[in-house]
């Protein structure tokens, strides 16, 4: 084999977080007696996503990250009157019953753990995290995980990807290969890190970032021919 670990990331990786996201919402939504529409999701999702790439530049901690989304989207649609720290609450322990996985994601990992081990690396709530895998088919094909807030650390930061490297005894960061769909978390974090990236770009997306990316591919199925030494730099 080419390499002796694969670091994976889970959000839109192996897990579907979008659809994952949208039921915790929508759960999240009728316990504080608001009416879950797609209109409001999108308020919701713009405002996360703002926040978790601060939290990839050290501005914001996910303590706090966890409740200020909901306080700016409560604010956003002029509903100061629901508790975001409730809200807050609900919406994480419904996401971490949502183990939906990536079609096809099961399958894959199984196939890779039976070659070399496969560490999952997150940006995530522990608790969220935990609940997924806890839930999840996959969970007995993988050799560890490396939650950020469990480690104070964040993708791109390197030290994810030397823990997920330490817990298999892999020191040669030749060896490892990081596998993951976000240029700024994912492959930046792997070139931190100096080991190789595969980008999962199942939409063929544009790389404008100029990150280097030493694979990328649109099924996980492709992942296979990588990790034996089959594919050719892209």
């Amino acid at each position: 084999m080419k390499y002796d670990v694969l670091l994976c990331d889970a959000d839109n990786t192996l897990f579907d977080f979008e659809k994952a996201e949208e039921n915790a919402f929508e759960a999240a939504c009728c316990q504080m007696g608001i009416e879950p529409t797609a209109e409001l999701l999108k308020v919701y999702s713009e405002i996360n996503s703002a926040l978790w790439r601060l939290l990839e530049k050290g501005g914001i901690t996910q303590s706090v990250l966890r409740v200020r989304r909901f306080e700016e989207f409560l604010a956003a649609i002029d509903r100061t009157d629901v508790d975001a720290q409730k809200m807050a609450t609900a919406f994480t322990d419904s996401l971490g019953e949502q183990s939906v996985p990536i079609s096809g994601a099961v399958e894959a990992v199984k196939r890779w753990s039976q070659k070399i081990p496969v560490v999952i690396v997150t940006n995530g709530i522990a608790k969220v995290q935990h609940g997924r895998m806890d839930r999840s088919k996959m969970k007995p094909y993988i050799a560890g995980m490396v939650i950020s807030e469990e480690i104070g650390k964040a993708k791109p930061d390197p030290a994810m990807l030397e823990m997920g490297m330490k817990i298999v005894n892999v020191t040669d960061r030749s060896r490892a290969l990081m596998l993951g769909d976000s240029l700024s978390s994912d492959i930046m974090a792997a070139k931190n890190a100096q080991v190789d990236a595969c980008w999962y770009n199942p939409k063929g997306i544009k790389n404008e970032k100029g990150i280097p990316v030493r694979y990328e591919i649109q099924k996980l199925d492709e992942v296979d021919a990588i990790l034996a030494g089959e594919e050719e730099k892209r």
